[in-house]
């Protein structure tokens, strides 16, 4: 009997373990279905809504999942319409409270600007540190120190090219912060700056920065310096050729600064002798160019490290020149009232007479001479066609042809 009970008892457990897993695997599964397909979820949520009572009313009002997405899509969209700093504060809250929200969000956000939306997580990312009081501290002193050095940069490219040249030879010698951070500094720098800068220093520290750039800028300044080499080159030798062009073209090409900019016409009139600067400057009238002309002449001596400008020389000599082109004036207004034989007769005295009767020395040295010879050829060269035949008709053939010679000259 008691066999009878101990198998019956068996049986009675074994069914009721089997009606458990008969109960709990389908509950299993669909649990697992509900919570991992959205399809099904929605599905079983629409009809748990159907039910009366106190269950279909909490289904009812449980936002479906697509509500859920629309509302995180609005979010995202909002955030990114914020400042990111604004939109960080606000993400910053989310993550705390809700990991997965805050990782759907900038999921939908990153997908419709990565852009902006790496620059709030750099944001998040900075406000998470400043929990700590150390990075905070230490984040505040690299923005300060950040902010001098581009201040410090953005003042020696807008000063002037000569003040920073001159400040940069200075401190590099003596700062040894400065010189370690120079290289850098000059990095920032629009690269036509750095280039005019490097030009005019010193040729060791040029090279000697140069070697501190990276491959790619040094090779772009090499080129940048060799094709502004070649420009000043081809500047010295143009003004080689304006040294003996006759003086009504040259006005035209560098009396004003229609052709060329005043640092190139600084260069220019830098290479050409002062006699004939003198000569141009004499025959502009334009007070303001002729300022501004003066000025890039003395730029230029002082970038090339001239100490002794030639400015001074022109000076002496457009004032040797106006009094004498005076002068002459004078003299052809007397020679056009002399009878053409007696005129003919001064004409060859003084073209005999090629002996200095007058110089403008700069340096001890005479730049410009003058003789009588000059004299009469600057006269007659200014007089009207028909009193200079007179007195050429008057005039032994010898000399004459001399006289054609000397007035074809430029």
């Amino acid at each position: 009997m008691e066999n009878v009970e101990v198998i019956k008892n068996k049986k009675g457990k074994a069914k009721r373990f089997i009606i458990a897993i008969l109960i709990i695997i389908p509950i299993l599964v669909l649990s697992l279905l509900y919570f991992n397909n959205k399809t099904f979820k929605l599905k079983v949520n629409s009809l748990l809504a159907k039910v009366p009572g106190g269950v279909g009313d909490y289904f009812r009002t449980t936002p479906t999942e697509l509500e859920r997405e629309d509302k995180k899509v609005y979010l995202a969209d909002y955030y990114l319409s914020l400042d990111p700093v604004n939109a960080a504060d606000k993400l910053y809250i989310i993550k705390k409270d809700d990991e997965k929200l805050y990782s759907e969000i900038i999921r939908l956000m990153n997908s419709n600007s990565p852009t902006k939306t790496s620059e709030i997580i750099k944001n998040i990312r900075n406000l998470e540190l400043r929990k700590d009081l150390l990075f905070s501290i230490y984040d505040e002193i690299q923005e300060e120190k950040a902010n001098q050095f581009l201040n410090e940069v953005s003042r020696l490219e807008s000063q002037d090219l000569l003040i920073t040249i001159n400040e940069i030879k200075n401190r590099y010698e003596r700062e040894a912060d400065f010189k370690e951070t120079l290289p850098q500094m000059l990095s920032q720098m629009n690269e036509d700056r750095l280039t005019d800068i490097l030009f005019y220093i010193d040729d060791s520290l040029r090279e000697e920065l140069l070697n501190k750039f990276n491959i790619d800028l040094r090779t772009k300044l090499d080129n940048k310096l060799s094709t502004k080499k070649f420009k000043r080159n081809n500047l010295m030798d143009l003004a080689h050729l304006y040294e003996v062009k006759p003086l009504e073209e040259v006005l035209e090409e560098i009396g004003n600064s229609d052709k060329y900019s005043f640092e190139e016409l600084g260069t220019i009139y830098k290479n050409l002798s002062i006699i004939k600067s003198a000569e141009i400057f004499s025959e502009i009238e334009d007070d303001s160019f002729k300022e501004q002309l003066f000025a890039a002449i003395r730029k230029e001596e002082e970038l090339v490290g001239e100490e002794n400008s030639i400015t001074n020389d022109i000076s002496r000599a457009i004032q040797f020149l106006t009094e004498y082109n005076k002068k002459i004036d004078d003299l052809v207004k007397l020679y056009n009232r002399m009878s053409p034989d007696k005129a003919a007769k001064v004409v060859e005295k003084m073209l005999a007479n090629e002996n200095t009767v007058t110089a403008l020395e700069i340096n001890s040295e005479p730049i410009y001479e003058i003789s009588d010879a000059t004299i009469i050829v600057d006269v007659l060269s200014r007089m009207n066609n028909k009193n200079l035949s007179s007195i050429m008709d008057n005039m032994n053939t010898e000399n004459a042809s001399k006289l054609t010679q000397l007035l074809a000259k430029p």
